[in-house]
């Protein structure tokens, strides 16, 4: 059945309410809502004969849930791009300082990206659910039998599709090479005792690539996960579909969108230089299937939906958890954690400032005139005037220099609002180490000064998201076929053409190529490719693994901006050369791939740890 716009909407608002009630479910261990009448002192046997508790089988895979991430401040508290080039955090006790300060800070006994164990748990409460849970006899909520047929195939879509995105994360953050050879990860297809795990081998990277997909594509089998299931709802008119199968009861759930997204995204990473070993044929045909997935991410949702406006991006974007057309699967949340964390220290006593964007993201954006800030005979870019006339995306992203923010200007220089010495500022552990803030994600809705009226506001974590399907198949297509040949009909400059026109540049432009000068005049898409996929999902995860797996340098020099002023904040001067850290530490090459925990080597004895880690 092909999706219309109108219901993968839809089927998104339906979806999109559950997985904070799941998580919740996860946090709090097994709740009455999976153990109705559950006794505890029952055993594993009972608890899993299914006449008696299908409630609790309905729930053995919940948990595997955890791995779509309720907040994008997963690196020991902070945004991943804290520990790019991207951002900086203003903590020197965070991890993020430590990392580019402290050398030899991260051992494989010492590494911050912790995955392992809670993807294998999560696996192995899949394994246990499939081995019951979709057993002919078993009947989930008094279902009628069509019902109930209707329900155990969407368990077992969600169940697939939560295995590959359990795998695909392992693979991201373990895969490396074992003497000179990328592997995978151990890959088990089956619940094993603890026995067996200790005497696991890694698999070796393509091994775990095609694993992946093929649990991707049983999840993608017509009957299983809906786009939204018109056929069936409207075939089962008097049916209570609210609450048994698609319904508001059981939204958060993976669509087939869901799928592509996550294959797209694998094979992307497949294809890339630091994993696809030099075998060219094997990453064209990693690229070129990733560019048919991302296509299909595409053919569904439809256009990107014109949400990219400065004044209006909270209400637009920032907030809006559901019926949201950029959103494929995402977590929500209703907190000002995110505010109070990040907003700048102006704005009240218990604000952190901390995170800080760099110099180099804030050079990333070109001007609104889609010219780089490099280009200064086309792109009109002043350095006495830096943040004038750049791309839309700039000012819904960073809190620059005398900027206006929740009605106030956010003055940078020394004795502004934001230095030390100001009001209710008597040091420095809440001031930017960059001299700008973060705008993307923080709404004005709160305030953390007396008096002043304050909000809640939802906030999401995207799993996936429109854009980066477009993204995908730019880079995908590029390198498979080039930035001109179509791929299912469309071209690698197309898609890029889309996203720049989505986020204003050039003004007043189109969707046509010819609109976009500076596109249209490269032969090489590949360097703009990359920097409108940084621009575009900074903060969001993403460059963290864009770096690693494009082979790119590790060890950029970051940088931040000096302002001064002679007039109390009428002109300044800029100086955007010095470096963040004191003697910034360089990575070696070894750490472009992850550290499996010490813990899991000493262990199992069959497992191998990637090459150069101790």
């Amino acid at each position: 059945m092909k999706m219309n716009k109108k219901n993968y909407l839809k089927m998104k608002n339906i979806r999109n309410n559950i997985l904070p009630l799941i998580l919740l479910t996860v946090l709090v261990g097994c709740s009455d809502y999976f153990e109705p009448n559950f006794n505890n002192n029952l055993s594993e046997e009972a608890v899993l004969d299914y006449e008696l508790n299908p409630e609790y089988v309905e729930g053995l895979y919940v948990p595997a849930y955890g791995a779509i991430p309720g907040s994008y401040t997963t690196f020991s508290g902070d945004f991943l791009d804290c520990a790019t080039d991207n951002a900086v955090s203003n903590n020197y006790n965070s991890t993020a300082w430590k990392m580019h300060t402290v050398s030899n800070f991260f051992t494989s006994g010492n590494y911050p990206i912790y995955t392992w164990s809670n993807n294998y748990r999560y696996i192995k409460s899949i394994y246990k659910f499939l081995s019951v849970g979709l057993n002919e006899d078993i009947v989930y909520r008094n279902s009628n039998e069509d019902r109930n047929i209707q329900i155990k195939k969407r368990m077992e879509g969600e169940a697939h599709f939560l295995l590959a995105l359990n795998y695909f994360q392992l693979l991201r953050d373990y895969a490396g090479p074992v003497d000179g050879e990328i592997m995978g990860v151990p890959i088990v297809d089956k619940v094993i005792t603890e026995e067996e795990a200790l005497g696991l081998k890694r698999a070796s990277y393509a091994e775990c690539v095609e694993f992946i997909v093929a649990h991707i594509d049983t999840a993608l089998t017509s009957g299983l996960l809906p786009e939204y299931s018109d056929e069936y709802v409207n075939s089962h008119p008097d049916d209570n579909l609210q609450s048994t199968i698609y319904g508001d009861g059981l939204a958060g759930l993976p669509t087939t969108v869901a799928c592509n997204a996550l294959k797209s995204r694998l094979l992307l990473y497949a294809a890339s230089p630091a994993f696809s070993g030099g075998n060219s044929a094997q990453a064209t045909d990693y690229y070129t299937r990733s560019a048919k997935a991302a296509k299909k991410v595409i053919d569904a949702i439809g256009d990107l939906p014109d949400i990219y406006h400065p004044e209006t991006i909270d209400d637009d974007y920032f907030t809006k958890v559901d019926a949201n057309p950029e959103l494929i699967l995402r977590r929500a949340s209703q907190t000002k954690a995110w505010e109070q964390d990040n907003y700048p220290p102006s704005l009240g006593l218990s604000v952190k400032g901390s995170t800080n964007p760099s110099q180099n993201l804030v050079d990333a954006f070109p001007m609104s005139n889609g010219y780089p800030i490099t280009d200064t005979s086309n792109s009109g870019y002043s350095e006495d005037m830096p943040y004038e006339g750049r791309d839309p995306r700039f000012y819904m992203t960073i809190i620059y220099n005398n900027a206006e923010f929740h009605d106030t200007n956010i003055e940078m220089w020394d004795g502004g609002n934001t230095a030390v010495g100001a009001a209710n500022i008597s040091d420095d552990s809440r001031v930017s180490r960059t001299n700008y803030y973060l705008r993307k994600w923080m709404t004005e809705k709160p305030s953390f000064i007396t008096g002043v009226s304050s909000e809640t506001p939802w906030h999401f974590t995207a799993m996936f998201r429109a854009v980066e399907a477009y993204l995908n198949f730019a880079e995908a297509a590029n390198n498979a076929v080039g930035p001109d040949v179509m791929i299912d009909g469309l071209s690698a400059r197309q898609a890029l053409r889309l996203v720049r026109n989505r986020a204003g540049i050039p003004t007043d432009g189109d969707a046509s190529i010819g609109s976009d000068p500076y596109l249209a005049s490269l032969a090489d898409l590949a360097p703009l490719i990359k920097n409108e996929r940084r621009i575009e999902l900074c903060f969001e995860g993403h460059r963290f693994y864009d770096l690693r797996r494009w082979g790119d340098d590790l060890n950029t020099t970051v940088k931040k901006s000096e302002v001064s002023t002679n007039d109390n904040g009428s002109t300044f001067d800029y100086n955007f050369n010095e470096n963040v850290y004191p003697n910034q530490v360089s990575f070696p090459e070894y750490m472009r791939y992850g550290a499996i925990p010490r813990s899991e080597i000493l262990t199992s004895s069959n497992l191998k740890q990637n090459d150069g880690w101790k």
